[in-house]
């Protein structure tokens, strides 16, 4: 009976792929910012790769937390939990940095151009 189940599906990819794109998320915010002057295919690249990181930690999270929230152990519940605090604090940043602009302070810094 119980080989007639199968063997447990893996519950921790998820978990997993949440903590590294939420980490991913704010790693490229930060290198986004210190290149967002720059304007070019390097700074269009990090925008957009960190567009998919965010997406990616809050949308695996969130499915991890609607779909396998009672299978899950607690250590991919934590992993779940740095994914979808990477996001948010990435998201979070990235308003603060708009609010910032908006009231005309640079929030990349000042840099000399290039």
């Amino acid at each position: 009976m119980i080989e007639a189940l199968g063997p447990a599906p893996e519950r921790s990819k998820g978990s997993r792929a949440a903590a590294v794109l939420g980490v991913l998320s704010v790693a490229l915010l930060g290198a986004a910012f210190v290149w967002a002057h720059h304007w070019g295919l390097l700074a269009d690249t990090l925008v957009i790769a960190w567009a998919v990181a965010t997406l990616g930690a809050l949308g695996v999270s969130v499915h991890f937390f609607r779909a396998e929230y009672q299978w899950a152990t607690r250590a991919s519940h934590r992993l779940v939990k740095i994914g979808l605090a990477g996001g948010l604090v990435s998201i979070a940043a990235l308003v603060l940095a708009g609010i910032a602009w908006a009231a005309g302070i640079n929030p990349t810094g000042v840099c000399g151009g290039g």
